[in-house]
């Protein structure tokens, strides 16, 4: 079911969501469709990178998604499906935002970050 005040209907292929996100990543409409079709592949790259830490946790998804915005330009039907790109998406942010964490760890800084 589409969330209310949705203003278009949402494009029929996963492909056609990413030409979508390529034209506007702001395309809020889009982003949640793509976080509602790969939520499982979004959830477990932030799981994978941040375990039971539920703040990091849920500031990894909500990274992701802004990733997968980011970069739908990148996504080249030809060499991979939408889930398999959506997965690599999710698995280089929720590491670059890993790296970050231990980065500022290693100089002091407080994240909370438990592994």
């Amino acid at each position: 079911m589409k969330p209310a005040g949705l203003r278009i209907s949402l494009p029929a292929t996963d492909h056609e969501l990413l030409r979508r996100l390529a034209d506007d990543s702001r395309d809020a409409e889009a982003l949640i469709a793509v976080y509602e079709h790969y939520e499982v592949e979004i959830r477990t790259a932030a799981i994978k990178m941040f375990g039971n830490n539920h703040r990091l946790y849920e500031q990894a998804v909500n990274n992701i998604v802004v990733a997968i915005g980011r970069e739908t330009e990148t996504y080249d039907r030809q060499s991979m499906t939408v889930s398999e790109w959506v997965s690599r998406v999710a698995d280089a942010e929720a590491r670059r935002l890993s790296e970050a964490l231990d980065a500022a760890d290693s100089k002091g800084g407080i994240t909370g970050r438990m592994k």
